[in-house]
């Protein structure tokens, strides 16, 4: 009896020790197992956040296919019709939490590739009416921020070109946006000379580096609109925009646009650029949809010289070159006419005087000549002083939401001039007439483009 309790007791001891080995077994797979879900869902976890912050970046952009043609026979060296790529845009944009924005648009047009936009937009949480932007953005002028993929003719009218070269300059800007006021202000400050040519004496821009401002002076723009409802007939949106600026002298002299004033400099003195405008837009709901946009602008624009280069053994002085205070004026008129759901008519007339000072009757008559062309360049005035008008007509067909084929013609007339000697080279005129050098601006040249695009958005 006492083996078999013996036995018995040996036989339940080693069941128990199994089944507690067993239970361990269970419990080390149990939380094996329940590692193996808390990683997945971890890493499941990690997806979904990445997802989701792919859902927040939006990318969009357009390409730009054409065909030109051109009349002006300062292109007679080069082809005079070619195919290109204009713009080849892509945006990308990531909203980043609510109330902040990135934005990156480069540019891969053949031969041009750059890059076109790169700021951050911060909104305030507490008014909802101000907003901060930083970096490389369009400045504040309507023909400016009105989007390439959208404008009623193929380039921006040749004011807003000059003034702005490139559209984007690299700065911070302040939005003011009421909520219940149909006002829209801007304010912001740039580097200011971007996109502009500062050559030295050797002809070295001396503002090549895009991202490095080339003086310590920065320039400020400003730009507030007014919306009015005009009830079923449409809206008026009323605008206005300063610029106000400089450049660093890199000369000693500078002269006016009259060709007869020249005032003393320094070095890093400033040369002020100073202008100010006026614009409306109309939008009417008749007769299937038309609008009229204008704009005016009128100030003073300047180009940077330099000083003369010191003779250096038997090697002559280079005279220096004054800086070129120029007063300017131009505008331009737009006409848009709806025909039907898929087809849109344009005219545009824009103008500009580079120097209001001089007309036609006294560019090679008009000019500063120095006492002492050793130290100072005489200046006479020139084409570049003569006054450009272009009408522009273009046909849109939107094949779909994403297609739209564009036919546009432009006619380009410049200012008539009384003295022959304009051209230094010989041309052809679009009628197969040559011209010979010197038989000048008192006839209009022909400078007129045509352009075929075809425009892809996505």
């Amino acid at each position: 009896m006492k083996k078999l309790k013996t036995l018995l007791f040996l036989f339940v001891s080693l069941l128990a020790l199994n089944l507690s080995a067993q239970e361990q077994n269970q419990a080390e797979k149990i939380s094996e197992l329940n590692e193996k879900v808390n990683g997945l869902l971890e890493r499941a976890a990690t997806s979904e956040s990445d997802l989701a912050k792919l859902t927040k970046i939006k990318v969009s952009g357009y390409i730009q296919a054409q065909y030109q043609n051109f009349e002006s026979p300062a292109l007679l060296a080069k082809s005079q019709n070619y195919f290109s790529l204009r713009r080849v845009r892509v945006k990308f944009t990531y909203e980043a939490l609510d109330g902040v924005k990135f934005v990156v648009q480069p540019d891969f047009s053949p031969g041009n590739i750059s890059l076109k936009d790169a700021y951050a937009i911060v909104n305030d949480h507490w008014t909802k009416t101000f907003s901060l932007w930083a970096g490389k953005f369009n400045r504040p002028n309507y023909e400016v921020e009105y989007s390439s993929s959208q404008r009623e003719l193929t380039e921006r009218s040749l004011v807003i070109r000059t003034l702005y070269p490139g559209e984007r300059a690299i700065g911070a800007k302040l939005e003011y946006n009421p909520l219940k006021v149909p006002l829209h202000m801007q304010l912001a400050i740039f580097n200011g000379n971007d996109g502009l040519t500062i050559a030295n004496s050797a002809g070295t821009n001396l503002n090549a580096a895009d991202n490095i401002d080339y003086d310590n002076f920065k320039d400020i723009m400003a730009r507030v609109t007014y919306n009015i409802t005009l009830g079923s007939f449409g809206g008026l949106d009323l605008g206005a925009h300063g610029y106000f600026g400089a450049a660093k002298s890199n000369a000693l002299k500078t002269l006016s646009s009259d060709y007869t004033t020249v005032s003393d400099i320094k070095f890093g003195d400033r040369v002020s650029r100073n202008w100010l405008g006026g614009e409306f837009q109309l939008f009417a709901d008749v007769l299937g949809g038309l609008s009229l946009k204008g704009e005016y602008l009128a100030g003073k624009n300047a180009t940077i010289g330099y000083a003369p280069v010191a003779a250096s053994g038997t090697v002559a002085a280079i005279p220096g070159v004054a800086n070129f205070q120029n007063n300017f004026a131009g505008g331009y008129l737009y006409l848009i006419k709806n025909l039907g759901k898929k087809n849109q008519f344009a005219f545009r007339y824009d103008y500009y005087d580079p120097n209001t000072d001089i007309k036609g009757n006294q560019v090679k008559v008009k000019g500063f000549t120095t006492t002492d062309a050793t130290k100072l360049a005489n200046k006479m005035s020139g084409k570049g002083d003569l006054a450009t008008s272009t009408f522009g007509f273009a046909l849109h067909h939107y094949f779909d939401d994403n297609i739209r084929i564009t036919a546009c013609y432009e006619i380009v007339q410049n200012e008539k001039v009384g003295a022959a000697g304009l051209l230094t080279e010989d041309y052809v005129q679009a009628d197969g007439q040559k011209v010979a050098k010197g038989l000048d601006y008192s006839k209009v040249v022909p400078a007129n483009v045509f352009t075929l695009r075809i425009q892809a958005k996505f």
